[in-house]
């Protein structure tokens, strides 16, 4: 019966002999705490310390206990209502109860401490000292918490009983039945669960207030940390940066509300430019083939497109090196596009930025970036010292997504669909927002595209489908607006992880996007960014005039054949195309497009959750050159290849052993954005599979397209793009034994290109480890060709032959014949990178000189001319033979175009 009132009794004598600790609550001594982390940490301490003394004690001392026992507790005479010590060891051995005397003894133990620190150190520590108090407070803070959180649970576990009659006198295994049979009353047993009930609610009361503790120290920890880093890396400059995603003059689009786009088709613009540009080229067309202008009908001039391979600075260039020679000879102005993977995207990139479509000139940069890498540390310090200006573009995406990330897990709420979300969803597709088009439709989404402009395109309306967004998101004008933004509008949305890849391609665009210009003998060289080079949109002017031809820009998705793309659970897997152009960004395989001007934007069921700037034009050709995010397979069929022939054979049956789970495993994750096309697994109502899978996902992760194909055929074989000739610029390593022709026929044969030049091989070595695919193809359609793949590397390697034409099939279509009529071919120019017996240094071969590794970013004047010579040199010498196959190429996309007419050639 006495056992609430010898509780609160017993434990306002424990507070009493803590007095020194208690008694200084939080105004106490407040003009004597210092200014540092030392002082705030003790005010905080204390305070957390005082209120939990006057919880507790308003939680025993005030509740209403025993009349005989209340009259006898005063101030004055609270002693005589104390238990001896021998009996508090019998009586008070509840759990919970011993728990919470040593949460209050961590305090005031960490308090003690304090006071020690606070007396031993000086008012002024340093920046190490601070960060290391601020991390030390939040281990306590933490730790407090655990402990506290610990006791709740064990009083909300205790039965009532443990309340009531703590008697030595009890029987050790008294059970529920017999203590409850000792309780005098039901008015007892009523007043023991008031005592729970009130003690939960001041234990919840100062969990709260850790809480809020854990949170301001948090954000103190991160502040010190912040303070130790160089100002570049501090929180005002990283906003500075972030707010150029936000700036409306680089950005106007902002202003510009997006929509998806499903169609198998190239979108309106690009067929616009296509017309422009065959009127553009024209006469440059004619005199490259020898013959007069006003005897080419443009609709007769062969779409030429380039299809420059990966292979890291090599690849780069050699493509500049190829481009000259081009652009020597009259070929590069008749080009119609520019297709990438990996290295060669970064001499596109030049040549359609600051080049403006100059090799010459991209080669001069190249000549002043390439004298330091772009890995240094000391070097990247000092880029950043002496040009604030270009390094806050340079860093802009990274700072605003890594301020968004933060502003996401600062909201706190769980990465979940809200049920509203899901009600708008399906409101956004029943209520005839995704429909097949009408005129309307299309005039309202293009001009919806263009700015509200004229509408000067209109796509056939069977390919045509647009999802349209009912209403907009506001347009933030500074960095504060945009996160409270994100901090609402993102909240069930997953964030975008920030990777290797987008510090990669940030490196990246400093050194190859940003002009590098020598002035006089100085070793530095002057810096010049305008900066709507930072979007991939910028490159449309000069591609809306047809004065350049449109790049495209690579990357694939890895799906790996299950719902959640679990490594683990995978039985086969493919690696799905991407492309990024200044009118579109994309895929290929799934038919879904968003202007590249709307890509990076937040999207769910059509609709702009959060209105920022474009990605970073840097991120994009980091995807697209990101080779180290290979998979686990790719990494160890490097090494395979760079071993002797014997080595492989022992390697053969441990990499057949392993082979399935390294296909599907990357070690270094890919770069990662916002799914443009996300919908919802269970609101997709795509009829296609692939496109209902990716309409699934929201968050998209792209790598290197060199993953499947070194060479950017799929972007060129689109039919819908109608290109007829492709031109090949193979920078690869190990040329002789890469299957990209291989792999690009399968691709024509699962997408129906009837076009592909079956059987077209330059090289007769078998790849390395064909796939099972490739092997089945080998063995079907190409059983006859060995000989004439033989054929074909005898001229390549006896005869120094540097282009192989492709412009008949050698081997039978796996496609069935539409109308009985045989379609006309593309026209493939094979030109690999190879040493040359007539340059003027024979010996020199790219596969094995050093400096022309893939990875090697820092080459002298002397190499990078030896290399981009020898790309000259090779293409040069076939300037005939390509010229030939165009003239080729040109009588018979006429005389098609006469016989579908009804006239004679």
């Amino acid at each position: 019966m006495v056992a609430i009132s010898a509780v609160s009794a017993s434990f306002t004598v424990y507070c009493l002999a803590n007095a020194p600790l208690l008694a200084q609550g939080p105004d106490n001594d407040a003009d004597e705490i210092q200014e540092g982390a030392e002082g705030r940490n003790k005010k905080v301490q204390t305070s957390i310390i005082q209120s939990l003394y006057n919880s507790i004690t308003d939680s025993f001392v005030k509740l209403p206990v025993d009349n005989e026992v209340q009259g006898s507790h005063s101030d004055s005479d609270i002693s005589t209502t104390i238990p001896k010590s021998q009996d508090m060891d019998q009586t008070f051995n509840s759990p919970w109860y011993s728990e919470l005397l040593g949460v209050l003894e961590l305090l005031g133990a960490t308090l003690e401490h304090s006071d020690t620190n606070e007396s031993k150190s000086d008012s002024r520590v340093s920046l190490e000292e601070l960060a290391a108090n601020e991390s030390d407070y939040m281990s306590w803070l933490t730790g407090a918490k655990s402990k506290l959180d610990e006791v709740a649970l064990q009083v909300q576990n205790q039965d009532w009983s443990a309340f009531t009659s703590f008697s030595a006198e009890e029987p050790e295994n008294a059970s529920s039945d017999d203590l409850e049979q000792n309780m005098e009353s039901t008015e007892e047993i009523a007043r023991a669960r008031t005592v729970k009930s009130r003690i939960l609610e001041q234990i919840s009361a100062v969990q709260a207030q850790l809480n809020r503790q854990v949170d301001e120290a948090t954000a103190a920890l991160g502040s010190a940390v912040q303070n130790m880093l160089p100002p570049q890396l501090q929180r005002p400059w990283i906003a500075e940066c972030a707010q150029s995603c936000i700036d409306r003059d680089i950005h106007p689009d902002l202003l510009e509300s997006t929509s998806v786009r499903v169609s198998s088709d190239i979108c309106g613009q690009e067929a616009d430019f296509q017309a422009k540009r065959a009127e553009k080229i024209r006469q440059d067309f004619a005199k490259f083939i020898g013959v007069s202008a006003s005897s080419v009908d443009v609709r007769d001039i062969p779409v030429i497109g380039i299809a420059g391979s990966g292979g890291g600075f090599r690849a780069m260039i050699s493509t500049l090196g190829s481009y000259r020679a081009m652009h020597q000879a009259g070929l590069a102005q008749c080009v119609t596009y520019d297709a990438t993977v990996s290295g060669s995207s970064w001499a596109i990139a030049a040549l359609h930025t600051y080049a403006n479509g100059n090799p010459y000139q991209a080669l001069d940069s190249v000549h002043e970036a390439m004298k330091t890498s772009m890995f240094s540390t000391s070097n990247l310090s000092e880029f950043v010292n002496e040009n604030d200006g270009i390094a806050k573009r340079v860093f802009a995406d990274i700072a605003a997504r890594y301020l968004l990330s933060g502003a996401k897990s600062e909201d706190g709420h769980s990465v979940t669909q809200s049920k509203d979300d899901e009600m708008g969803a399906r409101e956004l597709q029943t209520g005839g927002i995704q429909k097949t088009a009408t005129l309307l439709d299309r005039i309202l989404g293009e001009a919806a595209r263009r700015g509200h402009q004229a509408v000067d395109a209109l796509l056939p309306e069977k390919y045509q489908t647009w999802v349209s967004k009912p209403q907009s998101a506001s347009v933030p004008l500074t960095m504060d607006e945009l996160l409270q933004a994100a901090k609402s509008t993102l909240r069930t949305m997953s964030v975008p992880p920030l990777s290797v890849v987008d510090l990669y391609g940030a490196l990246l665009f400093r050194k190859l996007i940003v002009q590098h210009i020598k002035v006089g003998d100085d070793k530095k060289s002057d810096l010049v960014l305008d900066p709507k080079w930072v979007k991939l949109s910028a490159q449309r002017p000069a591609v809306d005039q047809a004065s350049q031809p449109m790049p495209i820009y690579t990357a694939v998705r890895h799906f790996i054949g299950t719902d959640d793309n679990d490594p683990d659970k995978a039985q086969g897997h493919q690696y799905q195309w991407f492309e990024f152009n200044p009118y579109e960004v994309g895929s290929i395989d799934h038919g879904a497009w968003i202007p590249s001007w709307a890509f990076g934007r937040p999207m769910v069921n059509g609709r702009e959750q959060l209105k920022i700037g474009e990605a970073h034009f840097g991120g994009i050709i980091g995807a697209a050159s990101s080779a180290f995010c290979a998979s686990f397979d790719a990494m160890i069929m490097e090494l395979y290849m760079a071993v002797p022939s014997a080595v492989r054979s022992a390697m053969d049956p441990l990499l057949d052993w392993i082979e399935h789970g390294t296909e599907v495993s990357h070690p270094i994750p890919p770069y990662t954005l916002y799914n443009p096309f996300y919908i919802g697994e269970q609101l997709s109502t795509s009829q296609s599979d692939k496109l209902a899978e990716l309409e699934s996902k929201p968050l998209l992760s792209l790598m290197d397209a060199g993953m499947e194909n070194n060479l950017p055929f799929a972007p060129l074989l689109r039919p819908e793009r109608n290109v007829d000739v492709i031109v090949c610029l193979d920078s690869s390593a190990n040329i002789e034994i890469m299957p990209w022709f291989a792999r690009a026929e399968a691709w024509a044969g699962d997408h129906g290109v009837e076009r592909w030049p079956w059987g077209a091989r330059p090289w007769s070595a078998d790849p390395l480890r064909p796939s099972k695919a490739e092997v089945k193809l080998d063995q079907s359609t190409l059983s006859g060709t060995r000989s004439v793949r033989e054929s074909v590397n005898k001229r390549i390697r006896d005869d120094n032959i540097r282009c192989v034409v492709f412009d008949q099939p050698v081997a039978s279509s796996p496609l069935p014949r539409k109308n009985g009529s045989l379609p006309r071919p593309i026209t493939i120019l094979y030109i690999p990178l190879l040493p040359n017996a007539k340059f003027r240094d024979p010996d020199f071969d790219p596969e094995t000189a050093d400096f022309c590794g893939t990875f090697n970013d820092q080459w002298t004047t002397e190499q990078i001319d030896l290399l981009a010579d020898l790309a000259s040199f090779n293409l040069t010498q076939e300037v005939s033979r390509i010229r030939d196959a165009l003239k080729v190429a040109y009588k018979r996309k006429r005389a098609h175009r006469l016989y579908e007419e009804g006239l004679d050639a």
